[in-house]
């Protein structure tokens, strides 16, 4: 890193004054008059917001960071060109998804910032029980707590997000045990026992945030959560959690937080001299419980404790997509979802049209976004409730395989939708949660309404029956996408007392509302 800094320094023709010892003593005046340094960034880097700050004043020039989304994303618009000439550099978790896609020649020169292992954050009753608070478990280990179905947990969606995608790999990984990276062939052979451990999963998440906050808030739900060891950590210190960070003792795949220049800019030399300020000041990287590549950084006792062995990483896109697959129709809890659709007549000619549309791709295995098929899966047990002045008849249905008489079946029924009526949302609502059987499925329900309440039971209503229900079934959230001329606020707040999310489709696209909500069920 120092021989690429000095490379910097000379480009820039910089004079390094007597006693300079540091790059922001070399360069305190290196951004007079450039152009801000523009870095698109994963989203789970927010919490560096602060440091960079300090790195823009003590270097001297201006740096912007962009969220536009998460990792995953993140890579998969940069091969498509989205940040050309937009952006300077990159610093997404990793850049593994971006070599698997094919996209790495979009970048130049990388520099690793700091490590982050996923890992569990465990109840910490639950970790002093199996005595993880003294060891590091095996994914093995792990796994057989799942299968006493007394160990639950939450992890985000392995085809959005990158937190979910590293700990599938790392523990097919573990499963295979083969010493080497995982291959196509060992998929087969892991799916028992990753069907065994997957069996504890009881939350799902297209978003790091939203679970994190679904498991602070409701801890009924699962007693332990995946997420990166910085993240953990950083429940505990600001918020409090009641959870000891486990990291699996027999492999890992660890965020490393690449800054990488994007090919054609002209910042090149303000990268390097911010990745070399990251290199002086570790504790900026520590104070967010990550660990830096600096060699010996001194690191806090929450993370000096454990030690990372990290898991070897599959070399193609191929093999990733297979496991992916096999999670998301063979490993993982099958979903019981109900969707709310609202077919009154406010939803007449084009709306009632794009809602069957949207609706028949996810059954026909039609729905795909840029990072995966996101459409109906095979096991999801499903129900529909179109409503207008009240509920129609229910439409259920558990599918089988794309093609299969089940999904027939409910998109035969999807085309005899059509709009009339007035909006009896709440009626509708809780009908959606009478049909709602939790066991050994991951319940959710998706409400789609373009309108105010015109008919039957109003929010207050609602309320008062909802919080008469019990404890499982109240803990169902529901997903609303905002349609039409929807009551924004009075659904936002239904989502937030269900422990859900709204999704605005309003001034956007109705279909990309649908997939975007895939990830949470």
């Amino acid at each position: 890193m120092k021989t690429l800094f000095k490379g910097a320094v000379l480009s820039l023709s910089v004079v390094l004054l007597g006693g300079c010892s540091s790059v922001s003593d070399s360069l305190s005046g290196i951004g007079g008059s450039a152009e801000p340094l523009k870095i698109v960034a994963a989203t789970e880097l927010e919490d560096l917001q602060p440091a960079i700050e300090r790195a823009s004043d003590e270097l001297g020039f201006d740096i912007q960071l962009s969220f536009p989304g998460g990792t995953l994303s993140n890579s998969q618009a940069l091969k498509e060109g989205a940040f050309d000439q937009e952006f300077d550099a990159t610093w997404f978790a990793t850049n593994r998804y971006v070599d698997l896609i094919g996209a790495s020649g979009k970048l130049g020169e990388t520099t690793k910032i700091a490590t982050s292992p996923v890992a569990f954050g465990v109840n910490s009753a639950m970790a002093q029980q199996y005595g993880w608070d003294q060891r590091q478990p095996t994914w093995v280990e792990l796994g057989e707590a799942s299968q006493s179905a007394d160990f639950t947990f939450g992890m985000t969606d392995p085809a959005t997000s990158n937190s979910g995608f590293s700990a599938l790999v790392a523990m097919a990984t573990a499963y295979a045990d083969t010493g080497q990276a995982l291959t196509e062939n060992d998929i087969p052979a892991i799916a028992s026992p990753m069907s065994t451990f997957l069996a504890g999963q009881t939350i799902t998440s297209g978003s790091s945030g939203w679970l994190k906050d679904t498991f602070l808030e409701q801890s009924n739900r699962a007693n332990a959560i995946i997420n990166y060891e910085s993240v953990l950590n950083t429940m505990v210190e600001d918020e409090g959690a009641d959870i000891t960070v486990v990291v699996p003792a027999d492999g890992v795949v660890s965020a490393d937080y690449p800054l990488s220049t994007i090919n054609g800019s002209e910042q090149q030399d303000q990268v390097a001299a911010l990745a070399q300020w990251f290199a002086e000041h570790p504790e900026t990287l520590t104070d967010t419980f990550r660990r830096p590549t600096t060699a010996n950084s001194t690191l806090p006792a929450a993370l000096s404790r454990q030690s990372i062995i990290e898991a070897p990483f599959p070399g193609s896109k191929t093999i990733t997509d297979a496991l992916i697959d096999a999670y998301t129709n063979q490993f993982r809890v099958p979903g019981e979802t109900t969707f709310v659709l609202d077919v009154s007549g406010s939803m007449e000619g084009e709306r009632i049209a794009l809602l069957k549309e949207t609706m028949s791709d996810l059954i026909t295995g039609d729905a795909t976004t840029e990072l995966a098929n996101v459409s109906l899966r095979d096991r999801e047990k499903v129900s529909i409730i179109p409503f207008s002045f009240g509920p129609h008849e229910v439409i259920n249905e558990t599918l089988s395989a794309v093609g299969s008489p089940s999904r027939n079946h409910v998109q035969q029924q999807i085309e005899t939708l059509h709009a009339d009526g007035g909006t009896g949302i709440y009626d509708a609502v809780l009908a959606a949660y009478g049909e709602s059987i939790g066991g050994e499925y991951i319940p959710s329900i998706v409400l789609m309404t373009d309108g105010e309440l015109t008919a039957g039971r109003n929010y207050q209503d609602f309320l008062a029956e909802w919080n008469a229900l019990p404890d499982t079934i109240r803990a169902i959230p529901i997903f609303i996408i905002l349609y039409g001329e929807a009551n924004v606020a009075e659904m936002e707040e239904l989502a937030k007392t269900t422990g859900g999310k709204t999704f605005d489709a309003i001034n956007g696209d109705l279909d990309e509302a649908f997939k975007e909500i895939r990830a949470y069920q």
